[in-house]
């Protein structure tokens, strides 16, 4: 989530919220545009990616693409117009919103993990070595036992 909130906040727009997006509009159309979003990547691109040539963290910028076209298709928002509602209104720190694009980064992860497993052990820091030698393996650091 970090990351996504860091992606966002480069992304300031120059424009002002338009009038009609409140911040109840505009937190329906970020969920709702998302859901959209996610599913159709789902069923209509997700079968089309190679897991071991192509960089898995398209998958988000594909999302987010489709569902700023939603919003403009179904809405009449302009990509530029939404962005600053969602900043004027900081969506993102939204409770709601957040446990709601929490939820679909952990779908998306698993698809990730799905698609292409080794990679994503690597990304996770596991890498596909031997379990670490000696010592205690419980705790925070090695897993579900007692820890130290």
């Amino acid at each position: 989530m970090e990351i996504f909130n860091l992606g966002i906040s480069m992304e300031q727009p120059s424009t002002k919220c338009p009038e009609e997006l409140n911040a109840s509009k505009t937190i329906e159309l970020v969920k709702a545009s998302n859901d959209f979003a996610f599913d159709l990547f789902k069923k209509e691109y997700l079968s089309q990616m190679d897991p071991m040539n192509q960089d898995m963290m398209m998958m988000p910028v594909l999302i987010s693409a489709i569902a700023h076209d939603w919003v403009k298709i179904n809405h009449g928002f302009a990509e530029e117009d939404f962005k600053a509602a969602l900043f004027h209104y900081k969506i993102y720190e939204n409770p709601e919103v957040a446990q709601h694009m929490q939820h679909k980064q952990m779908e998306l992860m698993q698809l990730a993990a799905q698609q292409n497993p080794m990679a994503m052990a690597a990304a996770m820091g596991g890498g596909m070595g031997p379990p670490p030698q000696g010592g205690n393996q419980g705790g925070a650091i090695g897993g579900m036992g007692p820890g130290m």
